[in-house]
């Protein structure tokens, strides 16, 4: 009896000693899958922090819109995956700034040993500043050195640890960053079109020249971290008037580091989500040399000109700029304010489109050239645009249904897809109208300067449509703005080819938008914009496109699933879709990658200076073999 009691203790203490091993064996496997995602860069997250967190699902979105490969890591899984074995050569990270400011020693130990024996890491401003307890380590930060710049140093500067500080680079890394001119400005245009300080514009920075503006007249200030001034070793990209260092890579070991001096999702957050968007992108193709499915068709750069149509005048400034043969050019977006009136109700100045002639003929004309029709608003402009607020939706949701009653009956009776707001005011529950009415693209005055994207409120997410953030030159949009500063036709029009320039080049899309009114008055720079992207579609570089077209590519482009796997020697993309991947595209760098070959599928591969570009003709699934440089 005593035999079988203690052979029955000694089975039940080796299932249990089996079953703690098997454990340890898939949390090490799990540990390790997760670290290793094949050529994909991992976001590392708090471990007490859930993957569908807001903060880290707008790291999410950003890289489905740019076309990055991101999971989200929680921090000990990504330590314990290296620790059992997760090439450090493969690893590409990003820790995050506000939200994961807190990180063990070990954690920052694993993150410089593993850049050093070949990773990349992308640390962006207090990300990882704190130790676990939430306290700051003497001397600078912990990750400094890995980084090349000496910075978070709470001992020398207590409560004065950053300054509000306006940022500088050159033109050509702004591009690179995604930021198109306009949005950055030199010392003359800055000198006229913000309010920065005559010392700042006066100091001697060759290498950093231009200036990020805003689309407002007060200088555009970003919390920085007070930084050393590298002499060597880390490449400076970005710089503070103070000199201080705002983005930066530095060679460490056989890795790289990047260090992104700016609080790029609080920044999206409250609508400035270009600097996250681009720095983003740039870790992922500059450093990390990963393809990149792009967010236009046929991976070919797009322009939206979209129209507010304010008033009962406008109908006769379009007749001039039909004459002109402004419209004669792809498909455009014109919205209407159709209401009778302009300032307030009974003043007799608006569109009264369901009762002007004229009006209706010009919608008519417009539709049966190609363009879409949509809603500017609240049917009576400057009333709409100045009274309504987050707390009256009562007065002024009917305004909505009014417009929008009017423009879908000279629309053949279909109700418009497309919104814009007039003087750019969006209280929130246009949201909700929008989403309940179809809209699937609004203009915005926020996160100026930015392809189309899903609208970050807070940790709201607008994703019932694309919003169409617009381009800005300074605190100047459209041409009437242009003549309010009293800005010369030859100012304005550069700055418009710039722009033309920066679209092909970059193979994205961007919105322009016009009212009539001021276009007729800077007609020849405007009719010459339209005629350089004429002149780019004729070279099949670039295309004009619709706010709803961009829209519905967009959302298709949304449902692509993509992944790059280990294939011998080389890579392999796979990419399918549910129902086409047509007008799809993809990047390929030429740095890491020699040679491009479609296994299955239907898609043409094209050489270009950077690197190979491939567009999808049909078919739900596509294949492609990568050929590693040697």
């Amino acid at each position: 009896m005593n035999k079988l009691l203690r052979w029955k203790k000694w089975l039940a203490a080796t299932v249990v000693v089996l079953c703690v091993l098997a454990a340890i064996a898939w949390h090490q496997a799990r540990s390790l899958k997760a670290s290793q995602h094949y050529a994909t860069i991992s976001l590392l997250i708090p471990d007490s922090m859930a993957a569908n967190a807001p903060e880290v699902q707008i790291w999410r979105q950003a890289a489905r819109e740019r076309g990055v490969l991101l999971m989200p890591l929680a921090i000990s899984e990504w330590m314990r995956g290296i620790h059992y074995g997760a090439p450090a050569a493969l690893q590409a990270v990003i820790l995050p700034d506000t939200f994961h400011r807190n990180i063990s020693d070990a954690a920052v130990q694993t993150l410089i040993d593993v850049v050093h024996a070949g990773g990349q890491a992308m640390v962006v401003q207090d990300g990882g500043m704190l130790d676990e307890r939430g306290y700051y380590g003497k001397g600078t930060a912990r990750l400094s050195d890995m980084l090349g710049v000496r910075y978070g140093d709470y001992d020398t500067y207590r409560d004065q640890l950053s300054d509000y500080e306006e940022i500088r680079g050159a033109p050509a890394t702004m591009e690179k960053l995604g930021i198109p001119p306009g949005r950055y400005l030199d010392a003359k245009a800055a000198a006229k079109l913000t309010a920065i300080g005559p010392e700042e514009l006066a100091a001697d920075e060759p290498g950093f020249p231009s200036f990020i503006a805003g689309y407002t007249k007060d200088s555009q200030r970003f919390t920085v971290l007070k930084t050393d001034r590298p002499q060597s070793g880390a490449r400076v990209l970005l710089q503070s008037s103070n000199g201080d260092v705002v983005a930066s890579v530095n060679r460490w070991g056989k890795g790289q580091a990047m260090f992104v001096n700016m609080p790029l999702t609080y920044l999206l957050q409250r609508t400035d989500g270009i600097f996250l968007h681009g720095f983003l992108a740039y870790f992922a193709q500059q450093l990390v040399q990963q393809p990149a499915l792009l967010a236009s068709p046929d991976g070919i750069g797009a322009l939206v000109l979209n129209w507010h149509n304010d008033d009962g005048r406008a109908i006769g400034f379009l007749h001039q700029l039909q004459d002109a043969g402004i419209f004669d050019h792809g498909h455009q977006s014109l919205h209407f304010t159709a209401g009778p009136d302009v300032n307030k109700p009974g003043d007799g100045l608006g569109m009264d489109l369901d009762y002007n002639e004229d009006a209706q003929q010009m919608i008519q004309m417009l539709l049966s050239q190609g363009h879409s029709i949509g809603n500017h608003g609240g049917w009576i402009h400057n009333y709409f645009g100045e009274k309504a607020t987050d707390d009256n939706a009562d007065d002024f949701l009917p305004f909505l249904d009014l417009n929008n009653a009017s423009v879908t009956k000279a629309n053949h009776g279909l109700q418009p897809q497309e919104y814009s707001a007039p003087n750019g005011n969006t209280p929130l529950w246009t949201y909700d109208w929008m989403a309940e009415h179809g809209v699937q693209a609004f203009y915005t005055v926020a996160n100026v300067g930015m392809p189309p994207t899903r609208l970050w409120l807070g940790s709201r997410q607008v994703n019932q449509s694309w919003a169409f953030p617009v381009l800005t030159y300074g605190q100047i949009a459209s041409a009437e703005e242009a003549s309010f500063q009293k800005m010369p036709m030859a100012e304005f029009g550069q700055w418009l080819q710039q722009v033309a320039r920066f679209i092909e080049h970059t193979r994205s899309i961007r919105l322009s938008y016009f009212h009539p009114i001021g276009a007729v008055d800077y007609l020849p720079a405007v009719k010459a914009y339209v005629d350089s992207m004429q002149a780019c579609a004729d070279r099949k570089q670039c295309q004009f496109i619709s706010m709803t077209e961009a829209a519905d590519f967009l959302s298709r482009r949304e449902q692509v699933q993509w992944t790059i796997t280990a294939d011998g020697g080389n890579e392999l993309l796979s990419a399918s879709h549910s129902r086409t991947l047509e007008s799809m595209a993809w990047t390929i760098p030429k740095t890491k990658y020699d040679a491009v070959q479609v296994r299955t599928g239907q898609a043409q591969v094209q050489a270009t200076d950077e690197g190979w570009l491939v567009r999808v003709q049909d078919g739900k699934a596509l294949s492609l073999e990568l050929h590693r440089q040697p």
